[in-house]
């Protein structure tokens, strides 16, 4: 599929810059259900500092486990808890917002309520991997606490990432699927619709942007994280559901 490629592509990339050296470029590696606000976020940072920025996505299990192998990333974006079990050394963080979960379907479907998953009508629900992704995580979370786990486990269908629940639900391969609000704002044009989850059904995420202790771009590392306060950085992240 082609959101699987692209996730693909990114930690292919980011195993070029470990083999081949980094290049004098600010690196920030992300989970890949943020990749439209990071990539805005980026771009704007380019356009008023003139330092380059190369974009890592993948989810976050993948992403940690590249960096824990040494790959030469200066700045990690993600889950708070995520991060911090990953056991990576982090010296400053920058709050962006709290993540949002939603349940979304495909177009020629309605869900009128998190209950409707249990309509035949509703025979294949995506997830993100709750292994290596955060929202898998929390929409494991959010099946359990809602006592739906039991009665849509035949119509789970696991998958790496939050792009790829995006994928099947335009292609119209799933008819719902769990995954985070600022990623569906991207799509909303291309499925039949989507319902926020209540959040007392799933542990807070809270996405931050972390300095790592190992960043071989520091200083420019501090002046994206000081970027992230401005005006600008504020109105691209709230436009993107955070």
């Amino acid at each position: 599929m082609k959101a699987k490629h692209l996730v693909l592509s990114s930690l292919v990339c980011l195993l070029l810059l470990l083999c081949c050296g980094a290049a004098q470029a600010l690196t920030i590696a992300a989970g890949a259900g943020y990749r439209r606000p990071v990539s805005e976020l980026a771009q704007r940072f380019q356009a008023e500092t003139g330092i380059q920025v190369d974009l890592v996505f993948g989810n976050m299990g993948q992403v940690i486990s590249q960096i824990q192998g040494g790959a030469p990333v200066d700045l990690m974006l993600g889950d708070r808890a995520f991060l911090q079990k990953s056991g990576l050394a982090v010296v400053s963080i920058s709050e962006l917002g709290q993540g949002r979960m939603v349940l979304a379907w495909a177009k020629g479907g309605r869900l009128d309520s998190p209950q409707d998953l249990t309509q035949p009508a509703i025979k294949r629900l995506a997830l993100p991997d709750p292994a290596k992704a955060v929202y898998g995580q929390a929409g494991r979370q959010f099946l359990e606490r809602a006592g739906l786990s039991q009665a849509v486990r035949e119509k789970l269908l696991v998958v790496g990432a939050v792009p790829q629940v995006s994928t099947y639900l335009i292609s119209g391969e799933v008819d719902a699927g769990l995954l985070n609000l600022t990623d569906v704002l991207g799509i909303q044009d291309k499925i039949g619709g989507y319902l926020l989850i209540d959040p007392g059904l799933y542990d807070p995420i809270q996405i931050v942007v972390g300095l790592l202790a190992s960043a071989p771009q520091a200083e420019e590392g501090r002046r994206f994280l000081a970027f992230l306060a401005s005006p600008e950085a504020r109105r691209i992240v709230a436009a993107h559901g955070l």
